[in-house]
């Protein structure tokens, strides 16, 4: 009988009684304490959960987070360039010290030389001696 009055209760939260299921629900209650607690209980957790609306990002949630993206994108940029901007004056120092080095190593002034890319013979490179072996 309790889980019939329990399934009448939950139905006449959803739907109106008739008057011989509403007579018979009331009598359960005023009977039955513990029915009364359940039925409360079922009150409470309904209007907690109609109270609980569905969250929603709101209007143009899509486009808040890109541009949000974007931003960071341009502040990582702009903290990168600045990290590298404290060495930029030495490589620019090294860069010209190399290009010096080649133009005094070089034997004639070209732009080839300059930036190291003057062919050389194997010859120039490397000494054989292919009689070393040869002779006694």
């Amino acid at each position: 009988m309790e889980n019939f009055s329990e399934d009448i209760f939950l139905k006449s939260l959803d739907v109106e009684l008739s008057l011989q299921q509403k007579t018979e629900l009331e009598n359960a209650l005023q009977n039955d304490r513990q029915l009364q607690k359940k039925a409360d209980q079922f009150v409470k957790l309904r209007t907690q959960l109609q109270r609980n609306e569905v969250d929603s990002f709101g209007p143009f949630f899509a486009e808040r987070i890109i541009n949000r993206i974007k931003s960071l994108k341009k502040e990582i940029d702009y903290q990168i360039f600045f990290f590298f901007k404290k060495y930029q004056l030495a490589v620019l120092g090294v860069i010209v010290a190399l290009v010096v080095l080649n133009i005094f190593s070089s034997d004639h002034l070209t732009l080839q030389s300059i930036f190291g890319f003057e062919e050389q013979q194997v010859e120039d490179l490397v000494t054989i001696d292919i009689y070393k072996d040869l002779t006694p």
